[in-house]
């Protein structure tokens, strides 16, 4: 069956005929429910037996069960009249393929910047589980706008539980699923796949948009195989570092080729970044990646939570000043507290390598047990005990760190010692005042807030020059400031407490984004940028500084700088939620209100997983609640805004994001009463009030006008 405009599949209304394929054809279509245009991918049935309608659905379930901005995002699913169909996206641009046919070989900056965002989206699909198995010019995807999309997920191999998809391929062992000259040698044998597949065809890919002609393409079958298996392809002419990186996806050997696509795109993403175009360059070497687990407390008391973290985490921020290794955010690797798969953990956060371990703390004895395990195999690598005295702590997260980094391939230099030990501090009671300010900081509270600024205190009476203290003593004041009242003096001590933090370790990416912050609460935006500048500029993705330069570019008006920000934000820490959900409101107010709905169903899929792991978290089903409204679901919107307010009642930010839902919902009486709760609780973000626009319908009513008046200037 053929559709024509103004035809209807489900609430789908038919616009125009996009292309045909080989089960079907695809549509452009609108949304009469949304007011969106989308993609309709419809099977003929005359063309679609039981095993491709079986691909189809899996592709479906595939698809859904993926969140990146280089994967192709899947609205709907249905059936209708005999006909099945998939809703996805409208992308408007061309194919890799027709980009290639229309402008043969291309610059090697392009082609990097294809290679970086493929193998971004590939990264995210293997941590899901997901091998492609056909990366080839016709499923890659180039936007009008840059963005690369990585389509066609029919033959992909799911190997780990996508939503209600199968835990294994339906495909019978042996057989040959893919296209041919971009198959890897394992794959065109027959033999088991894994995600250095896909990594085989990527450098296909790549070779291929250099050269203007595929590496093992023959003029028969039987000879492209044998090209594949054991040909060796003609050198290409271009920058030396980009010819190591293809050189070693195209390795016949799997273990050969680089452990993660996360790993290609670091890689990739060095050589756009380089001031030099020679053909001299050197070649990087692909970075190795690992997540440091919070420590486990096997305390007698189990009292010693703080202590643990405290261990983790510098052994964790020992690990992130170095060069060469990829460290998953903190953010984002203690979510898994308690967590035992550590393979799962590994391939959600997109590392090759994770690092755990537990304490037990008696007295002034002190035992350390770590591990370290290769997350694509789950074999342990090391493992060893430490029995020590307690002020012996640093010298064990030293040796720890610095076995992990021998143990990847790092060199720990006499530089990464001192840059490290810059941001620490030798004395113990220091050192757990300051933990202990961190766990009461986690709190979230105002008397939380106002006892870890105490604690920092002591801190810093101890040893002055413990820079992290510092960086956290201002963060705390930037909080208090923001959230508790806007006093004066905290604000002024965020600054001072930022300056000190700068003043003892000024290369620090943390430090600078504390003085960012700080000279926010003082109402120097254009200095805060400047700042939060100067941290991206020593480590780019780190998340702290782009979370925090997004939100000063909302504040500014440079709504596109802000979604530029919050979307490396997002790439930065694949499980973070709050990046997409104010990406939401940025993308309106430029007008691309397509993109906008697409970013807020990317925001649900991660606030989704999140609640997975922690259910209570107010702050993920506040914003999660928005993002749902921006894609109609208000029922459900409304049942996640009530379960945050059930969380905590008497936080008067979860109260204000309610408030936001409530206007967006259509229920503006309702949405005034709980700001004048917010503001009756110290709520103090005046700005906010001035500039959010989901507040819009409430500004001319005097209820609004009265609580803006109550608000300090």
């Amino acid at each position: 069956m053929r559709f024509s405009q103004g035809d209807r599949l489900g609430p789908y209304e038919i616009a125009s005929a996009i292309g045909e394929g080989g089960m079907g054809e695809v549509y452009r279509a609108r949304d009469t429910r949304l007011g969106r245009d989308v993609a309709i991918k419809a099977l003929r049935p005359d063309r679609v037996d039981d095993d491709r309608k079986r691909r189809f659905v899996r592709e479906a379930r595939t698809i859904a069960g993926l969140d990146h901005p280089n994967l192709l995002t899947i609205f709907d699913v249905g059936s209708e009249r005999d006909v099945d169909y998939l809703v996805t996206e409208l992308l408007r641009g061309e194919t890799l393929r027709e980009r290639l046919v229309r402008v043969g070989p291309m610059p090697w900056r392009e082609v990097v910047h294809v290679g970086e965002a493929l193998a971004r989206g590939l990264g995210a699909a293997h941590a899901r589980g997901v091998v492609h198995r056909d990366i080839k010019p016709e499923n890659v995807f180039l936007t009008e706008d840059g963005r690369v999309k990585i389509l066609d997920f029919g033959v992909a191999h799911v190997s780990a539980a996508i939503g209600d998809a199968v835990t294994e391929s339906e495909t019978t062992p042996g057989a040959l699923l893919g296209t041919i000259p971009y198959m890897a040698p394992e794959q065109a044998c027959g033999e088991p796949v894994d995600e250095r597949t896909d990594l085989f065809s990527l450098g296909v890919v790549l070779y291929e948009c250099l050269a203007g002609v595929s590496p093992f393409r023959r003029e028969t079958l039987p000879a492209t195989f044998a090209a594949i298996i054991r040909g060796t392809p003609k050198p290409l002419e271009v920058r030396d570092d980009i010819a190591a990186i293809i050189g070693r996806l195209l390795a016949k050997r799997p273990e050969e080729r680089p452990a993660s696509a996360a790993d290609v795109a670091d890689a990739l993403a060095r050589i756009l970044t380089t001031q030099s175009g020679t053909m001299a360059a050197p070649p990087p070497q692909t970075p190795a990646s690992i997540a440091v687990l919070p420590f486990a407390d096997l305390s007698p008391n189990h009292d010693q939570e703080y202590f643990c973290d405290g261990i983790a985490e510098e052994i964790l921020h020992a690990m992130s000043r170095l060069g060469g290794v990829r460290v998953a955010a903190r953010g984002s690797s203690f979510q898994y507290r308690g967590a035992h798969d550590v393979r799962v953990i590994g391939r959600n956060l997109d590392v090759d390598h994770v690092l755990e371990g537990s304490v037990r703390r008696a007295g002034t004895r002190l035992r350390i047990t770590v591990q370290l395990v290769d997350v694509a195999s789950g074999r342990q690598v090391w493992a060893e005990r430490y029995d020590r005295e307690t002020d012996d702590v640093f010298a064990v997260q030293d040796e720890i760190a610095a076995r992990t980094a021998a143990t990847l391939s790092i060199a720990m230099t006499d530089d990464a010692r001192r840059a490290w030990r810059l941001r620490g501090t030798q004395n113990l009671a220091a050192y757990e005042a300051y933990l202990r300010g961190r766990q009461l900081a986690s709190a979230h509270t105002r008397a939380g807030t106002r006892e870890a600024i105490d604690a920092y205190a002591r801190s810093l009476d101890l040893d002055p020059a413990f820079a992290a203290a510092w960086c956290a003593l201002a963060e705390a004041h930037t909080l208090a400031f923001e959230w508790y009242g806007r006093a004066s003096q905290d604000a002024a001590r965020a600054g001072e407490a930022s300056a000190r933090a700068l003043e003892h370790d000024p290369q620090s990416a943390e430090a600078l984004t504390a003085r960012g912050q700080a000279l926010v609460v003082a109402d120097r935006l254009a200095d805060a940028a400047v700042e939060f500048g100067r941290a991206l500029e020593i480590n780019p993705t780190f998340y702290g500084a782009l979370y925090a330069f997004a939100r000063v570019r909302v504040a500014q008006g440079r709504h596109r700088d802000a979604v530029e920000l919050f979307e490396r934000g997002a790439r930065a820490r694949t499980d973070d939620y709050q990046c997409l959900c104010l990406a939401i409101n940025a993308y309106r107010a430029i007008g691309e209100l397509a993109t906008c709905v697409d970013c807020a169903g990317r925001a649900v899929a991660r606030v989704e997983r999140r609640l997975e792991i922690a259910p209570r978290d107010e702050r993920a089903l506040c914003l999660g609640a928005l993002a749902l409204i921006e894609l109609g679901q208000n029922a459900k919107a409304l049942a996640w805004s009530q379960r945050a307010r059930e969380v905590a009642a008497d936080d008067p930010s979860v109260l204000y994001n309610i408030a936001c839902a409530l206007v967006r919902a259509g229920d503006p009486d309702q949405a005034l009463d709980t700001l004048e709760q917010a503001v009756g609780m110290g709520f103090g973000q005046r700005t906010w009030f001035e500039n959010d626009s989901d507040l819009d319908e409430l500004r001319a009513t005097p209820r609004f006008q009265a609580l803006l008046e109550k608000l300090p200037r």
